[in-house]
């Protein structure tokens, strides 16, 4: 009989270290893999978003004979001010009719009881606009944005008023915000028979374009574009949306991280811009209806070129 029979195989201690090497090796070659196909399965998640806001635009459109107007508001004419973006309008066209219908769009979007305390949001028993503009509406609402999806303070409502994000903002045009790039377009009547100038689609005061007005093409011009809403006291679902191309995309992205820039009146000219959480760029939904990734290197001229509806401009988009 063997003096060896009784003997246990195993593995020697540096024999396991240099297994648990191997498969930390592999972890880490794999884990950025991983990371970018959840990525890109983000960025797919977000164009389709895309696809269905421009859809329910185009049914809007065929409805009213225009798009939906960005910032609506009478207060110039002494009447209450309405405060009502283009978003809230397109959810009768994108099975959002449930909320739609409960939506009095008569009334100002921040109507609510004086007596309004947030722990009414789950009571059944009071229906109020402001209900449903501090609610979150996830498909408005990037799913790469890791700093989204809570209301907050927006636009000129008192700290006392929260108002749901939106990543998805609507093409007022290359406007040069008197600090970025671009020009000034035609004038049009805005809030209160105001003069304001639009290139873009939609304006930032009740006004929103026919798509017989879009003569340079409706698969040239953007209807929508990303933008991180948190960053922007100015974007957000129910009052108003709206960016211009008057800077790159994805401008100073990395000083909104890192908190030197911030969505505050100051800083309102920069923090209007199109910009996502997606590596390198950001999606725009065309006027008809198709989506593009632009990336953030785009030639500057053929950027702009894309926000302004009858410009004219000889630009090839990518």
């Amino acid at each position: 009989m063997s003096i060896y029979k009784n003997q246990q195989k195993g593995f020697t201690l540096v024999e396991l270290l240099v297994v648990i090497a191997i498969i930390g090796v592999l972890i880490s070659l794999l884990l950025p893999a991983v990371q970018q196909a959840r990525e890109a399965a983000r960025r797919m998640q977000c164009s389709n978003q895309m696809k269905q806001l421009g859809i329910a635009m185009h049914n809007y459109h065929d409805t009213f004979l225009k798009l939906p107007p960005g910032n609506s508001e009478i207060e110039n004419l002494g009447l209450p001010r309405r405060e009502w973006g283009w978003a809230p309008r397109t959810l009768a066209f994108m099975e959002g009719s449930a909320i739609y219908d409960k939506i009095d769009f008569s009334k100002p979007s921040y109507d609510r009881p004086s007596s309004w305390n947030n722990s009414m949001m789950d009571d059944p028993s009071v229906v109020c606009n402001y209900k449903f503009v501090r609610m979150v509406h996830s498909q408005f609402l990037c799913p790469s944005n890791a700093v989204g999806g809570e209301p907050d303070i927006e636009d000129h409502f008192s700290a006392s008023w929260e108002l749901s994000q939106c990543d998805y903002a609507a093409n007022i045009g290359d406007y040069p915000n008197q600090t970025g790039v671009g020009g000034v377009g035609v004038t049009h009547t805005g809030a209160g028979n105001s003069e304001v100038h639009v290139r873009g689609v939609i304006g930032c005061r009740d006004y929103s374009a026919k798509f017989s007005e879009i003569v340079d093409g409706l698969s040239n011009t953007y209807l929508l574009g990303e933008v991180v809403g948190a960053w922007s006291h100015w974007q957000n679902w129910g009052s108003a949306c709206f960016s211009s191309t008057a800077y790159p995309i994805n401008h100073r992205n990395r000083d909104f991280l890192n908190g030197t820039l911030g969505p505050t009146v100051t800083d309102w000219r920069e923090n209007i811009a199109f910009r996502s959480f997606h590596p390198g760029g950001a999606n725009f939904l065309m006027c008809d209806g198709s989506v593009r990734f632009l990336p953030e290197t785009i030639d500057g001229p053929a950027y702009r070129a894309g926000a302004s509806k009858a410009g004219g401009e000889v630009g090839s988009l990518p």
